[in-house]
This record gives C-alpha cells, sequence and structure tokens, in this order.
C-alpha cells in the first residue's frame, strides 16, 4: 500500500487560520498561490495577503457551516481557485484547487462559439445575398453579349469575376453541406495536405511530421477534416514559413467544453513564420479577419466551424518564433460507433 502524499507535493493548495485571523500552516502549493514564500505567510494576518479569502473565511466562521467559493481570482497571483472553507474547532481550514485551465478551456471554448454563431450569421447572410448577386452576374453577362468588341465588354467579364469571387468566398464561410461522417485516417489525411501543398512550390518551405502511429480511425468526415488541415498549412505557407512542423499525439481526460469525459486527439502544426499580432489574436477565428493584406478572412473561420461541428476546437498559441495552430478532435472511433 502507498503512502499518503506529503501535503508539500499537492497540488491543492491548503491553509489553517487561527482564530485570531493568522496564518497557522500552509502547505508549498497555497504558499505559490498566494505568491509569497511560507515563512512570509506564517504568523501573517490572512487579510494582508487575500481580503478574498479571509471575507470567505469570517462568512464561514459566521454561518458555521462548510462553503465554497467557486473559480476565485487570488489577489497576489491572479490565479483562478475554486476555494473551500471549513471550520474545524477554533480554526479554519481553506483548500484552493487551482482551475485556471478549466476556466481558459471554457473561454476558448465560449470563443469558438462566437464564431461559429458569426458563421451562422454569414451563412444568412450569403442566402441573402445569392440573388441580387445573380442578378448583378446576369446584368454583366447581357453586357458582355451586347457589347461584343468594346471596353464595356471587359469590364462586363471582370463584374462577372468579382461576382463570382464574393459568391465562393460566402458559400465556403457558410459551409452549408451536410456532414458526411465515416471512418477516417487523420495521417493519410495529413500525408496527401503535405503532398498538395509541396506541390504548389513555396520557396524553401520543409514539412515535418511527428505522428503517434497508435491513433486509430475517427469517425470523421474526411472532406471537412481535408479542407481544415489544408487552409492552416496553406495560411503557414503563405505567411513565409520555411520550417513547418505537424504533429499528432492522444490527449486524456481532455478539458475541452464537449468533452467531458473523453479523450481527445491533438494536432499541432507550428511554424516559424511572421506569427499573429496580439491585437488580432481574440479576433483571428472570427470571419472577415485576415493577417494578410490579400487574405479573405474567412479560412480560419472555416477551420473553426469544422472543428465545432464534430465537437472540438483550435487554438491559437504564439511561439517564441512562429505560431501554432492546437487543433483538438474527439476520439471517436469508428469501431465505438459501431458498438452504440
Amino acid at each position: 500500500m502507498s503512502a499518503a502524499p506529503h501535503p508539500d507535493e499537492l497540488a491543492t493548495g491548503l491553509i489553517r487560520v487561527r482564530a485570531d485571523g493568522r496564518i497557522d500552516w500552509l502547505n508549498r502549493s497555497a504558499a505559490d498561490l498566494l505568491a509569497r514564500s511560507p515563512t512570509a505567510l506564517i504568523n501573517s494576518p490572512l487579510v494582508d495577503h487575500s481580503p478574498l479569502l479571509s471575507r470567505w473565511m469570517v462568512r464561514t466562521r459566521d454561518s458555521g457551516r462548510p462553503l465554497r467559493a467557486p473559480e476565485s481570482r487570488l489577489e497576489a497571483s491572479t490565479q483562478v481557485v475554486d476555494a473551500f472553507f471549513q471550520v474545524i474547532g477554533t480554526d479554519t481550514l481553506i483548500e484552493l484547487h487551482p482551475v485556471a485551465e478549466r476556466v481558459r478551456q471554457r473561454e476558448l471554448a465560449e470563443r469558438a462559439d462566437r464564431a461559429q454563431a458569426m458563421t451562422l450569421l454569414t451563412r444568412r447572410l450569403a442566402h441573402e445575398l445569392r440573388n441580387p448577386l445573380a442578378g448583378v452576374r446576369g446584368a454583366a453577362q447581357l453586357i458582355s453579349a451586347a457589347e461584343a468588341g468594346t471596353r464595356s465588354k471587359e469590364h462586363a467579364r471582370m463584374i462577372q469575376r468579382e461576382v463570382d469571387h464574393i459568391t465562393g468566398l460566402i458559400e465556403r464561410c457558410a459551409g452549408g453541406e451536410d456532414q458526411r461522417i465515416g471512418p477516417v485516417n487523420l495521417h493519410r489525411v495529413l500525408d496527401e495536405i503535405t503532398e498538395l501543398v509541396m506541390a504548389e512550390g513555396y520557396e524553401g518551405l520543409a514539412i515535418v511530421k511527428d505522428f503517434d502511429p497508435s491513433i486509430p480511425e475517427l469517425l470523421a468526415d474526411e472532406g471537412q477534416l481535408h479542407q481544415a488541415f489544408l487552409n492552416l498549412v496553406r495560411n503557414a505557407a503563405q505567411a513565409g514559413s520555411t520550417r513547418l512542423r505537424m504533429s499528432t499525439r492522444i490527449e486524456h481526460q481532455c478539458a475541452l467544453l464537449d468533452l467531458a469525459d473523453h479523450h481527445a486527439v491533438r494536432i499541432d502544426i507550428d511554424d516559424d513564420g511572421g506569427g499573429v499580432e496580439p491585437d488580432m489574436r481574440d479576433r483571428l477565428f472570427l470571419p472577415l479577419v485576415s493577417g494578410r493584406s490579400d487574405g479573405s478572412g474567412f479560412g480560419l473561420a472555416i477551420v473553426q466551424q469544422i472543428a465545432r461541428t464534430h465537437g472540438g476546437l483550435v487554438e491559437y498559441l504564439p511561439l517564441a518564433t512562429g505560431s501554432r495552430f492546437c487543433v483538438r478532435l474527439p476520439l471517436i472511433t469508428a469501431e465505438e460507433h459501431v458498438g452504440e
């Protein structure tokens, strides 16, 4: 039978406060969460280090009942914790459970949902614009047919091309097609994308693959995944990257909103390009937002939409040099689906 861990080995912060409000004892995790050394905290008033915890402690003592304060942000370290208070004799025991990752993943999921809502809005807008755009294109065709050999004919054809371009962008962002779910070999999809992008002739580009061979076939829409990863890899190439690394891993007990008790497949696409400006990062997956002057602003919105329709999420992470786009998808295999 294994020995119980030492309190200083716990991720949970533990604080024992005397009746006079001074800290009697705490473990290393609690000291880190309060952003002080243990020696600076012992025998000092809790209120001096966290007025928030002190207020909850007083309320616990007044009520005589245990109290839970979820997702409290500590003043000194700005860490977010679930705090639990319990009176033991004349003392109060405080437990601090860090939940920063849970909060971060929820914020990412909420941001992705906002992006998906914008995409749905774009879909409705596409429906409303389809008829007037068709009318503009039809009028341009009539002009082109009636004004043969004139400058107007050339302008009419230009109008047709631009209308087709706008319609195509809207349709791709709207993504109105139904999913075609089936077994998907993720690594084969990534291999095909590598061949396609390398054939497009980006000078000096090298693509490194680091795949986990234990990942089984996923239950997904292969065409949509192909489009999503092609957008990400092509974006990196167009941003001037010379080295691009694709890696796949299984992430156990993923904290994603849609995967409460499941595992995920994590696909990281790292590049050494110019990165994304800080003021654009929160808006990166919204339609019509692009870091390139020649970008449509729909590519990453489509990527996020595809991930969300699969129950997953795409996250942008800045690197010391370049960018990382992290795609998490539910680890739902074709065998599991058949067995349901």
